[in-house]
Order: structure tokens, then C-alpha cells, then sequence
């Protein structure tokens, strides 16, 4: 800005001593002259001073804009004309990540096998046999989050009950329970995408199932006999791939859930359950 001034001033001032020298043959009392007071008093007034703060001179205006863009790194700066206001346009970064979507809804429904914990007759383990569970589910967070379900389950075991000089045979039941449970998970995402929306994760949890209806043959048990309520522990392998749900849930029953009037139960009636389920969330 202070060279452009400078010459500006070198240009005056030369101007000025070429009139100063310029005489007319008639009359030399009458001359204009130009003396150097005169031209500093005219050289201040064209000068900005340093109180001024707002620049409205279209000279002015034009030096103040090449001053800027030789300084300028990373913002943009447009001047409209007869506009004393620049406008500032900051760049977007690349590679900006975006938001979780912090809330998510899912429907999903699967395959289950089940057994009790003390479920052997002479030695001989017993296969659990195949149910069926279907729920929804609420997921609340971001890598970190909290997971609530409702969910329907129906499972069906078979169980020995010992007895001296009884043979296993005799003493083998098949049981089906349907529960209505409800989980409660905290998870991790171990491995995601961009934004979160697929997934490799690991939760925990508990649940309460509530008894809803029971049966069995050899037994003869009344609904009574079994527990309406327990609880069990959770740990779930889950992959989101897009909307897609997959979940391995492994079900850890604390409670004996076999009672039998006057007897402290079934030894071993703790429930252990596997489930496998696919599901949409939305």
C-alpha cells in the first residue's frame, strides 16, 4: 500500500516543480506557482490517516483488495461492487466425518437350542432340541451404546431326573417353556464403516424371562412347578451389514428353573440356551 502512495507523491511533486518553472512573456507577476507547502498540504489530504477504519474510496478499495489476496491462505473473499463488505467463504475439509445415527429400530427372528445344566443320564450327554424366538429392539449410541428388546422364546429340553434303582429311560421328560424376555445389552463396535451403519460388535447383558407357559409328559409338572420368573446372563457376537442384523446370543440362566411343592427343585434345572437370529433395522 506504501508504494503505490510513494509514487503517487513522487508523480505530484514532480508535476509541481514543471509548473513551477512555467512563465508567460506578458506577464511574469501574475504566474501560478506551486510552492512546497502548498504541495505536502495536498499530498497529507490524498494520504489516509491511521484513525480511519473504513476505506470508501474506489482507490482505496482496489489497494485494500490486492494487499488481502497477496496475504490470503485459505479463505475465499469477494467484494461486491459499491460494497464496502467483504464476503468470507470457508473451505469444507476433506474427509469430514459424519454423525452416528444415534437411534435405530429392528425386527428379527431365529432358531434356538436348549438344555439344563445338569442334563446327563449315566454319563451321556443329551442334545438340546430346537426352538424359536422373534423380537424387537431399540439401539441408542454411537461406537458405544445401550440396546433394550422385548422378545418371544420357546424352547424345548429334554431332562433326567435321578432316582435309585430307576432306569434313565424311565426318568427322561421333554420340557417346552415359552418366555417372553427382556434384554438389556451394553455393546462395543470393535470394527465400522464410515458412519457407523455397518459393523462388527460385542455386547453384554441381562435379561428377565417371565414365564408365560410350560408342559411336559413323564413329569407330569404344572406350570407352577416351573419358575414364571429368572434371570440370565448375556454375551452376543453381532454384525450389522447395512440394515442387515446377524446375532450369535448365548443365554447363561442363574436361576433353577424346575420347583417341585415341598422339594428345593430339580438339580441343575438352569437354563443354558444358543440362539441364532436374522433381522432388519430401520
Amino acid at each position: 500500500m506504501k508504494a503505490p502512495l510513494t509514487l503517487l507523491a513522487v508523480g505530484l511533486l514532480s508535476s509541481g516543480l514543471a509548473q513551477s518553472q512555467i512563465t508567460t512573456p506578458s506577464s511574469t507577476s501574475h504566474s501560478p506557482s506551486f510552492s512546497t507547502d502548498s504541495l505536502k498540504s495536498r499530498l497529507v489530504a490524498l494520504m489516509p490517516t491511521t484513525d480511519q477504519t473504513n476505506v470508501t474510496t474506489p482507490l482505496a478499495r482496489v489497494i485494500q483488495v490486492q494487499d488481502y489476496s497477496a496475504n490470503q491462505s485459505s479463505t475465499a473473499m469477494t467484494l461486491a461492487p459499491g460494497k464496502d463488505q467483504a464476503t468470507t467463504t470457508p473451505t469444507t475439509r476433506p474427509g469430514q466425518k459424519s454423525g452416528y445415527k444415534n437411534v435405530a429400530l429392528g425386527v428379527y427372528a431365529g432358531l434356538n437350542t436348549s438344555r439344563f445344566a445338569g442334563e446327563n443320564g449315566n454319563g451321556d450327554p443329551l442334545a438340546g432340541r430346537l426352538g424359536y424366538q422373534a423380537g424387537v429392539l431399540v439401539r441408542a449410541g454411537g461406537r458405544l451404546y445401550g440396546q433394550l428388546g422385548v422378545e418371544y422364546l420357546a424352547s424345548s429340553s429334554n431332562f433326567y431326573r435321578f432316582a435309585d434303582g430307576t432306569t434313565v429311560s424311565a426318568l427322561q421328560d421333554q420340557i417346552n417353556i415359552q418366555y417372553v424376555q427382556i434384554p438389556v445389552y451394553v455393546g462395543y463396535k470393535l470394527v465400522q464403516s464410515y458412519r457407523g451403519i455397518s459393523a462388527v460388535r460385542l455386547q453384554a447383558g441381562l435379561e428377565y424371562a417371565n414365564r408365560i407357559s410350560a408342559n411336559s409328559r413323564s413329569f407330569n409338572l404344572e406350570q407352577s412347578q416351573i419358575k414364571s420368573g429368572s434371570f440370565n446372563g448375556l454375551a452376543q457376537l453381532g454384525f450389522d451389514i447395512g440394515p442387515v442384523l446377524i446375532d450369535l446370543t448365548y443365554h447363561h440362566g442363574f436361576d433353577t428353573t424346575i420347583q417341585v411343592v415341598n422339594e428345593s427343585g430339580f438339580a441343575g434345572s438352569q437354563r443354558r440356551v444358543l440362539s441364532a437370529s436374522l433381522g432388519w433395522k430401520f
